[in-house]
């Protein structure tokens, strides 16, 4: 009788390999680190385009010094800006480029005989800028390591430290506890630690953002040390407040503070941010 039973497809041992594989699924989902990276770890490397003789130059930090030839980098071109070309640099008759160019320029005025019957040397009106070359943005620091809007930002030097920032508007405040609301912005850090193998994905920043558009109002940013895996009794917090506005203009105003170790909340400043994204921040 048992040669001739129909093999059954959907059996308990096909269930436990589906709920195997989803489980797998949930737990990469859980480990696997979401959010900005540390400040630390951007900016990487600066590169320059000298027009002049067509030559890239670029700066590498020392954590890139151990690359070699022909080794592949991630690049992410955030901004870039135009630099200086013939047209823009002074003549001078020694510099065979610059006199040939001066050669071909198209001049405003032409030459007009003096009463000497000598003929008064060329002048040129210089051309108005043009919009592409006007700078847009007097904030020449870092952005943040995630594209955004707006962003509230903390960071710090040891891992071991667990610093929470808190941004608040009215009596609703965004922080790791309560990671998104309308109004304020989303929780954005990339800080996990598993509880199932002890693995710790903790990094040294925690961050409040705004994607879509800038949210006007008043907040107040708060920062505690909740604990210290080195029971260091205060930590030092590097913060930066940023905005981006349609236009593309940009602000960003840094600021630092201490925290102690299992003390209260601690007020960092007062942000005040219109529309256009150009904030006040009052520090504390």
């Amino acid at each position: 009788m048992a040669r001739n039973r129909e093999p059954q497809i959907f059996n308990i041992s096909f269930l436990d390999v589906i709920c195997g594989a989803l489980g797998a699924v949930i737990f990469l989902f859980i480990a696997v680190p979401k959010g900005g990276s540390s400040p630390a770890n951007r900016q990487q490397v600066t590169m320059s385009y000298d027009t002049l003789h067509q030559h890239l130059f670029a700066t590498i930090s020392d954590s890139l010094k151990h690359k070699r030839p022909g080794d592949t980098l991630l690049v992410v071109l955030a901004d870039y800006k135009e630099l200086p070309g013939l047209s823009d640099c002074p003549t001078c008759p020694e510099c065979p480029e610059t006199a040939s160019l001066a050669e071909n320029q198209p001049y405003t005025q032409a030459a007009k005989p003096s009463q000497t019957g000598k003929s008064d040397s060329l002048k040129t009106t210089p051309e108005p800028p043009k919009q592409e070359d006007v700078k847009r943005s007097k904030y020449l620091g870092d952005p943040p390591g995630v594209p955004c809007k707006v962003s509230f930002e903390v960071n710090w030097t040891d891992i071991g430290d667990n610093v929470d920032l808190f941004v608040c508007k009215g009596t609703k405040c965004v922080s790791g506890g309560a990671r998104e609301i309308r109004d304020i912005g989303q929780w954005d850090s990339g800080k996990a630690k598993t509880k199932f193998f002890g693995s710790d994905l903790r990094t040294t920043q925690e961050a409040v953002r705004q994607f879509d558009k800038i949210i006007p109002g008043e907040y107040k940013l708060y920062a505690r040390l909740k604990e210290s895996v080195k029971n260091n009794a205060s930590v030092n917090v590097r913060g930066l407040v940023y905005s981006r506005n349609e236009n593309g203009e940009e602000k960003g105003e840094p600021f630092s503070a201490t925290l102690q170790l299992n003390a209260e909340r601690v007020l960092l400043g007062t942000v005040t941010m219109p529309d256009n994204g150009n904030f006040q921040l009052v520090k504390n």
